[in-house]
């Protein structure tokens, strides 16, 4: 069977490797804008129990493989914060990972196990000719998915861009740093959320959001990077934990949420964020883009024929990923009113309605 997929990010790259582990005879092959998924949003990731398992299935060494120069930050704990107030929960288990290190892990299993990477944007134009000449052509290529979008109607698609503005940053601390972060500050300008992953021992990777209203009210459009960090520096850090947060160059985005009725048309299927993207509070992403891949290569190896495989694929990733697609909708819709959501709530109880915001969501329009 000759495969092809557009996207060399975590989703195409394990759905890859997924296929030519239990296919060793399929002709599988990567197109990747070079350096695009290194480079694209995200520094990090928390892998835990349900995603570690996935990449076990395709390497059984993959832990001493992946970290076999350092060990990973194990979480267990969270701290949540908001303004002065704090307090500490229990995490799911599972260790802190830098985007570079898994893309690195993922890409050289690809090679070993002789997955084609070519270096090259496919555009458009080109999506057609790949559809005729393989057997599977497979969408991995994210959230902004020219594969989707070239078949849109087909996929039934929606795109929701939320009015909310992130952006990444690192953020290195003096002492070893083992516990998630959540965080949220109250501003003249509305609120603004600070959530931080353990990547290495001292490094964190860090999400900072606030709505479209205080971006730009907050003149955050209009302030410089240095000015930018040293404003968000300072206005999360306390006496007992200090935040110094180093820039990425990724700018300020509005976050988007896409989702699909149909995950295939014909022989082209989505895997990934191409066919969902969720909200990073859902933690789900990585996880939901390896369940993809193993499903796709679970029902092609036990139905007769690829659309029969599409079909059953779709049914049973749908069921699986509902209540995830459920969360990340409610709590986008939460986060695009929190300045109302909080304006009105006593500092002692900020942390309450934080914790408990899906019990305050607003009915999605875009359902």
């Amino acid at each position: 069977m000759k495969i092809s997929i557009i996207g060399g990010g975590p989703a195409g790259l394990y759905c890859a490797n997924a296929l030519k582990s239990s296919n060793p005879h399929f002709d599988v092959t990567i197109y990747e804008a070079k350096n695009e998924s290194i480079n694209s949003f995200g520094l990090g990731y928390t892998l835990q129990k349900g995603t570690k398992g996935f990449l076990n299935k395709i390497d059984h060494a993959f832990l001493d493989s992946l970290f076999s120069n350092k060990k990973p930050p194990h979480l267990t704990r969270a701290v949540v914060g908001a303004n002065d107030n704090f307090r500490f929960f229990d995490f799911a288990e599972g260790q802190g990972l830098a985007r570079c290190d898994l893309m690195r892990y993922l890409r050289n299993k690809a090679l070993e196990l002789k997955v084609k990477i070519i270096d090259k944007k496919v555009s458009t134009a080109s999506l057609v000719h790949l559809q005729k000449t393989s057997d599977l052509l497979i969408g991995a290529d994210g959230v902004n998915s020219i594969v989707r979008r070239k078949y849109a109607a087909k996929f039934k698609s929606q795109e929701h861009e939320a009015k909310i503005r992130v952006s990444w940053f690192y953020n290195d601390s003096i002492e070893a740093q083992k516990d998630v972060r959540f965080y949220v500050q109250q501003t003249p300008n509305g609120a603004v959320q600070l959530c931080s992953y353990p990547i290495t021992e001292t490094r964190q990777a860090v999400i900072i959001e606030m709505t479209e209203k205080c971006f730009k009210e907050g003149g955050f459009d209009e302030r410089s990077a240095e000015q930018s960090r040293n404003y968000l520096s300072d206005l999360f850090s306390t006496d007992h934990d200090r935040i110094s947060l180093i820039p990425t160059q990724l700018s300020w985005f509005p976050f988007k949420m896409n989702s699909t009725k149909s995950m295939y048309y014909k022989n082209v299927v989505l895997v990934g964020e191409a066919a969902f993207s969720f909200h990073y509070s859902a933690g789900v992403g990585l996880n939901a883009a390896f369940s993809m891949g193993y499903t796709l290569n679970k029902c092609l190896n036990i139905n007769q024929d690829i659309n029969s495989a599409l079909h059953h694929y779709t049914k049973a990733s749908m069921m699986a990923l509902r209540p995830s697609i459920n969360k990340s909708r409610e709590d986008i819709s939460w986060l695009e009113s929190i300045d109302t959501h909080l304006k009105h709530t006593n500092g002692c109880d900020l942390i309450d309605h934080y914790l408990q915001k899906n019990k305050y969501q607003q009915q999605t329009a875009y359902q």
